[in-house]
């Protein structure tokens, strides 16, 4: 992830969805986004420390739900999880198992749309997903 930070093109296949006529990201934005990410390294979540922690101990054993999932699903509007299609940084089972731990049933909502899903040209499949999920 950190080569992210100085490799163009492994930045735009990461997080904007490879170099396909450049993704609607301009280098100028490319390179002001992997400031930002240079700058989040310092403030970043340790994810080997993470993984030994995971899954929470407060988890349903036998659900995968957390302790607050039926609370939500009490909410007007539902939880959603969304995932992307292609995301090289989370995958769907890691989706899958946010949405368990949500108590959301059937998964995440998949979009087919990079990582950083409203920074590319594919942002509207992600704007328009969360739209339909707000209408209910």
């Amino acid at each position: 992830m950190k080569k992210a930070i100085v490799d163009k093109p492994l930045c735009r296949d990461l997080f904007f969805g490879g170099n396909d006529d450049d993704n609607g990201i301009s280098d100028q934005d490319l390179e002001r986004y992997q400031s930002y990410f240079e700058r989040d390294t310092v403030a970043t979540i340790d994810l080997a420390d993470l993984a030994t922690k995971l899954p929470s101990l407060l988890v349903d054993k036998q659900s995968g739900n957390a302790p607050f999932a039926k609370q939500l699903q009490t909410l007007p509007l539902k939880p959603l999880v969304v995932g992307t299609l292609d995301d090289f940084i989370v995958d769907r089972k890691g989706v899958d198992e946010t949405s368990r731990y949500m108590g959301i049933k059937g998964g995440g909502l998949m979009v087919d749309s990079p990582h950083d899903v409203m920074l590319g040209n594919k942002w509207r499949n992600g704007a328009d997903a969360i739209l339909n999920w707000v209408k209910g």
